[in-house]
């Protein structure tokens, strides 16, 4: 059997981690047996569906990568796949279809009981302390009486005969056997009075008709399903296997709000997440991989190693330190000219002007901060010292490293050093700020933390050999004398206020 799968996301806000969770699974599962992914938009909610919603929630599972096989038009490619439309908007005429066919089988009835008639049962059942179901009685409506009401106009809908009696019993790949009780469940409408289908008869019917042969969801799902099974063999099409995961909480334990931020994927690409360490983390939070302990997986090995049996039953709580951590090691895994690639569309955006610079020097640029970096947008506060003038520093690095007595010769030895290395390169620096640190008698920590702070205005950062590299000679000797001069004007008030 050829598997076919698919996520079916309701445009009616952003793609939220949980979504991207689901897509990720059923897309894993498809690209693993070498089966058929498909995207399909339930848009019929037309008061929430919103075009933006369409093109963020596309642009979402783009971004991370989970392409589909067959789907709506989007980002100037036409729609795709031998089943559409992919719009359930667009379905509309079929479902309604199917449920007259129901109704024609005698495996659904037409319904007259109006909006007030049914709202006044649900408030006796509420005053009762009992939960509402319908009474049934348009089932007992006889046959050619229903269908001369049908035919004079009078508004009706078209409700589903269910069972009333054994158990339905969802066989689900996660969860095991779960049985329901067909008396807890009412003759459900499909089609109401303005023929509109009810989203169990739309998603069935969309089911079957995409062939559909895996369904992979969120449990919320899961009492639904008795429904789904229910239509799907009243209809006569094969039952898919069913999978139902749970939902993501977030760090407190609670369901993964909406209003949080992380909850729509597109803000971990705006806060210089990797797609790759996305991908990696939302599935170490519903699933468990063979060797015991391992975190760390790319795209591929994913795709390789990934089994629907090793799906977990329990919910997973995120974690932001261990995203945080996934992420890095992405980032360490990039070669140098793909991360420079990445971080340049961030360094534009803050102002910087990376363009004026070659690509080899970004190349080496990007390289220095590699292993330091836990986003990519932290390249910003790491480089932009070499795109501007330093105008200050540190406030709490200055004290510590520019209003110490030796301050001025540690910052005098840096200069010498910055002067005298040949060839420029990493290593002859390293080894003429050694020997001047010796020269002096200072702690080579003391002279580094002294440069750094003079060539960056900042404490921490890139390596100072290769940082100063990259600075160039000229600059890096400026940025010292400034320095130095700054650190005597520190020692000339400290010891005029001495006296």
């Amino acid at each position: 059997m050829s598997v076919r799968c698919r996520i079916a996301p309701s445009p009616s806000g952003f793609l939220h981690i949980g979504t991207a969770k689901m897509a990720l699974f059923n897309w894993l599962f498809a690209r693993s047996q070498g089966g058929v992914f498909i995207l399909r938009l339930e848009d019929t909610d037309a008061e929430r569906t919103d075009e933006a919603y369409v093109e963020a929630m596309c642009e979402g599972f783009r971004w991370l990568g989970i392409d589909w096989d067959e789907g709506p038009a989007f980002g100037g490619v036409p729609e795709k796949g031998a089943y559409g439309p992919y719009r359930q908007s667009l379905r509309r005429e079929a479902h309604r279809r199917e449920a007259f066919r129901l109704l024609e089988e005698g495996k659904a009835y037409p319904c007259f009981c109006t909006k007030e008639e049914l709202d006044a049962e649900r408030e006796r059942a509420a005053a009762e302390k009992r939960p509402y179901r319908y009474n049934g009685r348009c089932r007992e409506i006889p046959p050619d009486e229903a269908r001369r009401r049908m035919d004079s106009g009078e508004p009706f809908s078209i409700r589903l005969k269910t069972p009333g009696e054994g158990e339905t019993v969802v066989r689900d790949l996660v969860q095991g056997d779960v049985r329901f009780d067909n008396r807890e469940f009412d003759d459900f409408i499909i089609l109401r009075p303005n023929g509109d289908p009810i989203f169990h008869l739309a998603v069935v019917a969309d089911d079957a008709h995409m062939k559909i042969t895996h369904v992979i969801r969120g449990d919320d799902h899961l009492t639904n399903t008795p429904r789904h099974i229910m239509l799907f063999e009243a209809l006569g099409y094969p039952v898919p296997q069913f999978a139902h995961l749970p939902m993501v909480l977030d760090e407190t334990g609670k369901k993964y709000s909406k209003r949080m931020h992380g909850a729509n994927v597109l803000d971990w690409r705006d806060a210089g997440y990797l797609p790759e360490a996305i991908i990696n983390y939302v599935v170490m939070l519903g699933w468990t991989p063979e060797e015991e302990g391992r975190e760390f997986f790319t795209r591929e090995e994913l795709v390789r190693l990934f089994t629907i049996h090793r799906l977990n039953k329990s919910p997973a709580r995120f974690d932001r330190a261990r995203l945080d951590w996934l992420n890095g090691q992405h980032i360490r895994r990039l070669s140098p000219e793909d991360l420079r690639d990445r971080v340049l569309p961030i360094l534009r955006a803050a102002g910087l002007d990376p363009d004026s610079r070659s690509p080899e020097w970004l190349t080496e640029m990007a390289a220095i901060c590699q292993e330091k970096i836990p986003t990519l947008n932290h390249i910003v506060g790491y480089v932009d010292f070499f795109f501007r003038d330093i105008t200050g520093y540190d406030e709490k690095a200055a004290r510590k490293f520019f209003a110490q007595p030796d301050s001025p010769a540690w910052l005098e030895a840096a200069l010498r050093a910055v002067s005298a290395a040949e060839p420029w390169t990493v290593d002859a620096l390293k080894e003429r700020f050694q020997a001047e640190a010796e020269a002096i008698g200072a702690k080579i920590g003391s002279v580094v933390n002294a440069a750094r702070l003079a060539l960056t205005g900042k404490p921490v950062g890139p390596g100072l050999y290769e940082l100063t590299k990259l600075l160039g000679r000229e600059t890096a000797q400026e940025r010292l004398r400034q320095a130095a001069a700054y650190a005597r004007q520190l020692a000339a008030a400290a010891d005029k206020g001495d006296g």
